[in-house]
């Protein structure tokens, strides 16, 4: 009787979760307002939603092309933009470019073999590790931002009883490109897409048949344990990386291509403007260049007998330049880790710190000396609207701490990186982005002098930056950063720079 009761209650639940699937995510997952077929009155025309292949006591598996797609019916067009980011991203703008020259072709292909075709030009010849971090570092957040009722499905996955796995079945992207989103931040338990041939550590670009799909979709369930951390799905994005800041649709990717030897001589114009001229006249010079700094707040009095220390936020490389061209002077900007062509072109004095405290303290305490210097206390880069955990050293230097909050704008490339390769051309890639904007707002000064921990001061500082800006605060570091993105700590052997 017990035993009936209970399958009983378990058909329930999961008649509950089809209904949910049929009822709700059609009319909300994807983000789209019903819409009126022509030649109808009041007939919606709704988008596709999920679809549950299948469920047994232990296991629910659900399809979640729909989901990755917006589109019931795969295309080259929906397929187009995610693997164009792993051509560029884990490949070359050359391995992007022979995708694009092809899509016409692509177009009149059936799925499947525009699917194998697409495979072949953007993962034949690449390593494993690469394709493996561009889906765990880029991919997240194009399926972020195109799924953008992702939070649907989270729900359906964890109304679940806490016994039963869920399980994602994607029948037209490999594995590698869906699984750190759908696990990481969707929140399910195992993930089968389709497979990649690969050998000696590089893929060949030859799918597997899709029957298999069948037999690992098992073997996975059987290898994977049941979640039982209790977390909130979907997961907020504080972290991703690669270069390209739009969703690379064939039109748009077109016209980067047409656009990117215009950019690459706005860059060096606008390097030459920041390197050459005078800092008081380079805020009038870059606005003439299509680039805007603005800037709010009033900047702080000089301080008597010493420099002022300021304390920013951290978006990319050209902070302290922002804040020297808004303040119309030159200031001294210290670094973790800064790339040769960066520390080239840079048009401030620059000192790469150790990591050592006593050493950079030691070296923070001679700039301040000689004039006004900004810290990013964050020690990296954050893309997101978070702010990690400052470092408390910045709020031990000076009797007071001016606290300024940036932000930056891009269009077409971001200006960060964590790949060692492409890092050093962060800030060039910056200025190349048709309208590069920043935004420098003054705070008013904190006291440090007199106060009972720099820990205590690190957070108010955290806290003031966050409310001008409207971040999130949080205790990452740039250790967390680096082990997600790059599968590294994010530490780099240092060497004297200039300013030291």
């Amino acid at each position: 009787m017990a035993t009936s009761t209970t399958s009983n209650r378990f058909a329930h639940r999961m008649l509950n979760l089809h209904r949910v699937i049929k009822n709700n995510l059609v009319s909300c997952l994807l983000g789209r307002h019903r819409q009126t077929t022509p030649g109808t009155t009041g007939t919606p025309a709704l988008p596709p939603a999920p679809r549950l292949l299948g469920n047994s006591k232990t296991t629910v598996v659900v399809d979640v092309d729909a989901l990755l797609l917006k589109s019931s019916t795969p295309s080259a067009a929906t397929l187009f933009p995610p693997f164009f980011l792993v051509a560029v991203e884990a490949g070359n703008f050359a391995r992007g470019f022979l995708l694009l020259a092809l899509y016409p072709f692509l177009r009149v292909l059936t799925h499947e073999t525009c699917l194998k075709a697409m495979v072949m030009i953007a993962f034949c010849g690449l390593r494993r590790n690469e394709a493996a971090r561009i889906g765990r570092a880029v991919l997240p957040k194009y399926f972020f931002r195109e799924a953008t009722h992702v939070e649907a499905l989270a729900e359906v996955a964890g109304a679940l009883p806490k016994e039963v796995k869920v399980a994602a079945l994607s029948r037209s992207f490999p594995t590698v490109m869906v699984e750190a989103f759908l696990k990481d931040y969707v929140g399910f338990d195992a993930v089968v897409g389709r497979e990649v041939k690969s050998g000696c550590g590089y893929f060949a670009g030859l799918m597997e048949d899709e029957e298999t799909n069948t037999e690992r979709l098992r073997d996975a369930l059987n290898q994977t344990e049941k979640k039982n951390i209790i977390c909130r799905y979907p997961k907020p994005m504080v972290f991703h990386d690669g270069r390209l800041a739009f969703t690379p649709t064939p039109a748009a990717a077109l016209a980067m291509y047409i656009y990117f030897p215009f950019a690459t001589i706005l860059a060096v114009i606008r390097i030459a403007i920041f390197t050459i001229l005078p800092r008081r006249v380079t805020g009038i010079a870059a606005m003439l260049a299509g680039v805007r700094v603005r800037v709010t707040g009033a900047p702080p009095a000089a301080a008597a007998g010493a420099g002022r220390l300021y304390a920013c936020n951290h978006r990319t490389l050209l902070d302290a330049i922002a804040i020297s061209t808004a303040l119309g002077k030159t200031v001294f900007a210290v670094t973790y880790s800064l790339s040769w062509l960066s520390e080239l072109i840079s048009p401030i004095p620059l000192l790469r710190l150790t990591r050592g405290r006593e050493e950079d303290r030691r070296r923070m305490t001679s700039l301040l000396a000689r004039g006004d210097v900004v810290v990013s206390p964050e020690g990296t880069t954050c893309r997101e609207p978070y702010l990690l955990r400052f470092s408390p050293l910045f709020a031990e230097l000076a009797d007071e701490v001016s606290p300024v909050a940036v932000n930056e704008h891009s269009s077409m490339f971001y200006g960060t990186s964590t790949s060692p390769g492409a890092k050093c051309y962060d800030s060039v890639y910056f200025l190349m982005n048709p309208r590069p904007e920043y935004s420098v707002h003054f705070l008013e000064p904190v006291p440090t002098a007199g106060r009972s921990s720099s820990i205590e001061v690190a957070n108010q500082v955290q806290g003031l930056l966050a409310d001008a800006l409207d971040f999130t605060p949080t205790a990452l570091t740039r250790k967390d950063k680096y082990l997600l993105l790059a599968g590294n700590e994010g530490t780099v052997a240092t060497k004297k720079s200039k300013g030291n």
